[in-house]
């Protein structure tokens, strides 16, 4: 198994820091915690450990696609730091595809072999079809899988019947007929999230591996931006294809449960963006350490921000 870090900035693509000492670092202050846990637990189950690949890119919108030199950057400073490469990509339009392939070219050209993780078919047909080179993952937002924090810990911390929360932990990987397809498409790795129900990974195998972030995982993601529309008039909010100004880089809404019925209302979750996401807790980083363990994970990464960021010199501008 082998650990990435995933950087949010092309400047933060270094190796030989420890996830302590990275989540110090990195972390925003709201949810540090969560960092220096997941960080301090990797510890207690694998002792130190070097990354051995740099994961950079966003996938949850096409606004936060690096520029060509950005890219060009983080992929030199992770071959100088020895990490091999991975970028992510988005769902996009077709706006969106006209921005990746300059910088799939690059990648092809100069650092072929690197994994791009799509979450757009159309991003996969493009790799295949222009940049054969490239090794095409798929992401994250691909699995078909129950999410909501709100209830889905609460299963897993009852006595649900097993035969229950088996169910509740698969996902579109668990069809054969549909592994099939993604080996057909050259695709042997699948990025996942740690779902608070706990997630099957009975798949993972020789055919396709399975990649897993920590310590923050995605709720639902879309075309529409609360944060884009803040400034707009009422009746112009929350339109498909507003102006992007990246106000997504300065609001992060903290949400509580303040009037659920269950015994979780100290739990939150967060939107950055266009995107809603939770924090891991112990039990769920335990349960899927010891599944690394047992050799049912070939990656973790280490996310130490919400995936959201951008790079800091373009949003200067």
């Amino acid at each position: 198994m082998e650990f990435a870090i995933h950087a949010a900035d092309s400047s933060e693509v270094v190796n030989g820091l420890s996830p302590r000492e990275i989540s110090v670092l990195a972390a925003g202050s709201r949810l540090s915690p969560a960092v220096v846990l997941a960080a301090d637990l990797i510890a207690e189950y694998f002792g130190p450990i070097q990354f051995a690949r740099c994961v950079y890119g966003n996938e949850f919108c096409e606004h936060l696609i690096p520029a060509l030199d950005r890219l060009e950057r983080a992929a030199t400073r992770a071959r100088e730091a020895g990490m091999a490469f991975t970028f992510l990509t988005p769902y996009v339009s077709d706006a969106g595809i006209d921005a990746l392939r300059p910088l799939l070219r690059f990648l092809d050209t100069s650092y072929g072999g690197s994994d791009v993780v799509f979450n757009d078919w159309g991003v996969l047909s493009l790799i295949q079809r222009e940049f054969r080179a490239l090794t095409p993952v798929q992401g994250r937002l691909m699995n078909k899988s129950l999410r909501d924090p709100r209830i889905t810990g609460a299963y897993a911390a009852t006595a649900a019947p097993g035969q229950a929360l088996i169910t509740l932990r698969r996902s579109n990987l668990d069809s054969t007929s549909y592994i099939a397809f993604l080996t057909d498409q050259g695709v042997h790795r699948v990025e996942l999230d740690n779902l608070p129900q706990g997630t099957d990974l009975g798949f993972a195998g020789p055919q396709v591996k399975a990649a897993v972030y920590v310590p923050f995982g995605f709720i639902s993601t879309s075309r529409i931006c609360m944060a884009a529309g803040l400034h707009y008039p009422k009746r112009e909010k929350f339109q498909p294809g507003a102006p992007c100004h990246h106000e997504c880089q300065v609001h992060l809404l903290e949400y509580t449960y303040t009037n659920s019925p269950l015994a979780n209302r100290d739990q939150k979750f967060y939107l950055k963006g266009n995107t809603y996401f939770y924090a891991h807790t112990e039990a769920m980083l335990r349960t899927l350490f010891d599944q690394a363990r047992m050799g049912l994970v070939e990656q973790v990464v280490f996310q130490p921000r919400l995936p959201m960021s951008w790079e800091r010199e373009r949003c200067e501008q």
